[in-house]
């Protein structure tokens, strides 16, 4: 059977990753909506958690489950026109996290607490920023930043990616840079192969 490419696989691995992230924010914003009485501030987003997941995996081609979260986040709560734009345009911000990323160290983020919460953390800090700076073309206020950072939603859907992060973290390849990831699968083989070969 052909071996498919790294390119060819990374396409593949994004496409996964942002067919979960818009089932399961669509899924968990239209529930929260329709069916909790409308209980919007406590509905649970995983688009932190994927965006995160897929920024170390793959760096800043991270942006695009996180534009795909804010888009099934807009859709599933019909939201307005502007809010399309506050939140697809915020969710780019999250870009700023990438550098962060590559100072703390990737293996870092996924084995100790303190660089974990430190990248979550700042992440999710970013994207109510970059938010809050695209809604002030709608002449929001700073009380828009205040509901950005502090809304139970959001609050909520942290710990969870915190949860849900460290949970993964000793789940092989999940929480890795999946080039790094490839190499170390071709190694682990060659040397199988070679043991393998010294004692048939």
């Amino acid at each position: 059977m052909k071996q498919i490419t790294f390119s060819q696989y990374r396409k593949i691995d994004l496409m996964i990753l942002c067919l979960l992230t818009a089932l399961f924010e669509g899924i968990a914003t239209y529930a929260s909506s329709s069916f909790l009485w409308g209980a919007q501030p406590l509905a649970l987003s995983v688009s932190l958690l994927m965006t995160c997941i897929s920024m170390v995996r793959w760096g800043a081609l991270a942006v695009l489950p996180s534009l795909v979260g804010a888009v099934a986040y807009c859709i599933a709560s019909g939201a307005a026109p502007e809010q399309y734009v506050i939140y697809c345009l915020g969710s780019i911000f999250c870009l700023a996290a990438v550098p962060v990323l590559k100072k703390l160290g990737k293996e870092n983020v996924r084995a100790k607490l303190f660089h974990r919460v430190a990248f979550l953390g700042f992440a999710y800090l970013v994207i109510a920023l970059g938010r809050w700076l695209v809604s002030l073309f709608f002449e929001l206020t700073l009380g828009t930043l205040v509901a950005f950072l502090f809304s139970p939603t959001d609050l909520v859907s942290l710990l969870f990616a915190l949860l849900v992060f460290t949970v993964l973290k000793n789940t092989d390849g999940m929480i890795e840079d999946q080039k790094t990831y490839l190499f170390r699968l071709e190694r682990e083989r060659k040397e199988k192969e070679q043991e393998e070969s010294q004692y048939p």
